[in-house]
């Protein structure tokens, strides 16, 4: 079994990094790791090591690093700009976003937006991204943005290389159609059942962000994420 534990930065510059309480509890009582194992680490932001256990307790699980190397940022930035959908299919986009190589997840609220924001969730949305990068072995943690309304985040979409927002209203080109060539910093924006409304896709249009179909069908929010990310992926990645 191939096991990724994220450690501080620090502790790829030890002889033996110790890992954090949390993740300790989690080598030890869930996959109930033992000395000697080999496992890798690796800081979320490009530092990876190779290493083996050492100590096992159910608060600290230390491990001797053997050999260690750094993983280039991505050269393609891709943010999901998401609107927030039912707790299962968020969880769901949370997980397939990792897996597709998305580096910034920014969740919103729109005009028909149901979620209501809780503290709680957000700890269980840093929680998931973590899970899926380490079962992916993504070096370069996806950073989860704070929750913000669409509006508010609008006026920044001019600072991307391209903005696709997925759109059910006229006046919206396939993906195909789309010229990707030299964008190294784009966004996809998702909209939540129902859409976005048409005030927000025009001042999304007016900042600069091109409308998008995703085919004849009318895709679920997180089928509609899946699909716009694998398109990205294929075309940037």
């Amino acid at each position: 079994m191939r096991i990724n534990s994220l450690v501080e930065a620090s502790e790829l510059e030890k002889a033996v990094a110790v890992l954090s309480p949390e993740e300790s509890h989690h080598l030890a009582r869930v996959l109930r790791v033992q000395p000697g194992q080999d496992i890798t680490l690796f800081d979320g932001r490009g530092g990876v090591a190779e290493a083996t256990i050492e100590t096992v307790s159910k608060t600290a699980v230390e491990a001797r690093i053997a050999k260690k190397w750094i993983v280039p940022k991505p050269a393609v930035e891709i943010a999901l700009i998401q609107a927030v959908p039912k707790p299962d299919r968020w969880e769901l986009v949370l997980q397939k976003a990792v897996e597709l190589g998305a580096t910034a997840i920014q969740p919103v609220l729109t005009k028909h937006t149901e979620f209501k924001p809780n503290a709680k969730k957000q700890e269980r949305w840093d929680k998931i991204v973590l899970n899926a990068a380490q079962q992916c072995e993504v070096r370069w943690l996806p950073e989860l943005r704070p929750l913000e309304k669409i509006a508010a985040l609008t006026p920044a979409l001019a600072e991307y290389d391209l903005v696709l927002i997925g759109s059910l209203y006229e006046g919206t080109r396939p993906f195909r159609a789309v010229d990707f060539d030299g964008k190294a910093n784009v966004a996809l924006l998702i909209g939540p059942e129902g859409d976005f409304s048409e005030e927000e896709v025009a001042a999304a249009v007016e900042a600069g962000a091109v409308p998008v179909s995703f085919g004849d069908r009318v895709l679920r929010t997180e089928t509609a994420a899946i699909f716009g990310l694998s398109v990205l992926a294929y075309e940037l990645l």
